[in-house]
């Protein structure tokens, strides 16, 4: 990250909120921006003020109105808790030309960092077993950055990963040094014609032409909202007869079914999409899947007691092309004894 500061006058002490860090990061790098807006050159010192601050340069000379970009790396306190650490510009025989204080908190640490970052994506360690985007619509971009661990035994330089035509991977920093943490950032592009609904995939990552690992990640894609004043004088409208159902005690080992009517109500063709149960033990099949204006269907749900124990709520998820209300979610309860 690079902060930009213009210096209007001499002997001047700014103060910077570095924000909150993480207790499992052991340091910290930024950087800062010096403008000579004197009237003459300037030949610039950077002195550290504090133990743990390490500039990566001390020296800049300096034409009016040439800029100093000032990287600096912060070690920082194993303790949580506020700290403050400070940086001087000096011209001549140690005239103060600017100060620079920063302030950063430091959260608690992870007991265990390799407990916590137990789920392997070689050369990364990670708190995701899966890499999750959560949901968006069809068409956005879904992004989320997650923090990973280099246990590569190697300092990885990840200036220029890749992965494929709708998928951009950035790190910070770049170059992440060997049990160092980096925020990883993923960015997918949905298509507007992507299928409606869950999905799950490997995504390779390269690197200098090699694979550099193969990242699990999943997301849910919803169909585009319908905007507020658009008039759809044609359109499927889909209903169902239950929205929950109780299946009330049921014994362990157990299977229990019902039926239920899914219809179109509207004047075009409704399409069932794709349905997701939350889980194994809820399985469903689908009489037809196209509905025209005016018909129904039977979709049959199975709920199977096997291995189960006590109160019960499984949901099932079922994504159509009605634009009012393309994902409905119906949910199944059971007493399992």
């Amino acid at each position: 990250m690079c902060l930009v500061y213009t210096v209007l006058g001499a002997q001047e002490l700014e103060f910077i909120d570095l924000g909150v860090v993480e207790g499992e990061f052991r340091t910290l790098h930024k950087e800062v921006v010096w403008v000579n807006t004197t009237h003459e050159q300037v030949d610039l010192r950077v002195v550290s003020k504090s133990r743990n601050l390490m500039v990566s340069r001390e020296s800049f000379s300096l034409a009016v109105g040439d800029t100093a970009h000032i990287a600096f790396e912060i070690a920082l306190a194993q303790r949580p808790g506020y700290y403050e650490y400070e940086i001087q510009l000096l011209a001549g025989e140690n005239f103060l030309l600017h100060g620079m204080q920063f302030g950063l908190q430091v959260l608690a640490a992870e007991i265990d960092v390799f407990r916590a970052y137990r789920n392997i994506h070689w050369p990364f360690r990670a708190k995701e077993n899966v890499f999750n985007l959560q949901a968006g619509y069809k068409g956005d971009t879904l992004r989320k950055t997650f923090d990973v661990f280099n246990l590569s035994g190697e300092n990885l330089s990840l200036e220029n990963v890749q992965a494929n035509d709708s998928t951009w991977i950035t790190f910070e920093p770049k170059l992440i040094k060997h049990n160092q943490f980096g925020h990883m950032t993923i960015a997918v592009l949905s298509g507007k014609k992507a299928p409606s609904g869950f999905q799950r995939y490997n995504l390779e990552l390269i690197n200098e032409g090699k694979t550099l690992a193969n990242l699990p990640i999943q997301f849910t894609l919803l169909p585009p909202p319908v905007q507020a004043d658009s008039v759809v004088h044609e359109r499927p409208i889909f209903t169902s007869s239950l929205i929950n159902h109780d299946f009330k005690e049921v014994k362990k080992g157990q299977i229990r079914e019902v039926e239920v009517v899914l219809a179109n109500v509207g004047n075009a063709e409704l399409v069932i999409e794709q349905l997701e149960s939350n889980c194994t033990c809820l399985t469903y099949s689908l009489a037809e899947s196209k509905l025209q204006p005016g018909s129904s269907t039977v979709l049959t749900v199975t709920f199977d007691a096997t291995n189960r124990s006590g109160l019960e709520k499984k949901t099932l998820a079922v994504f159509t092309n009605d634009p009012n209300n393309p994902t409905q979610v119906l949910t199944f309860r059971a007493h399992v004894k």
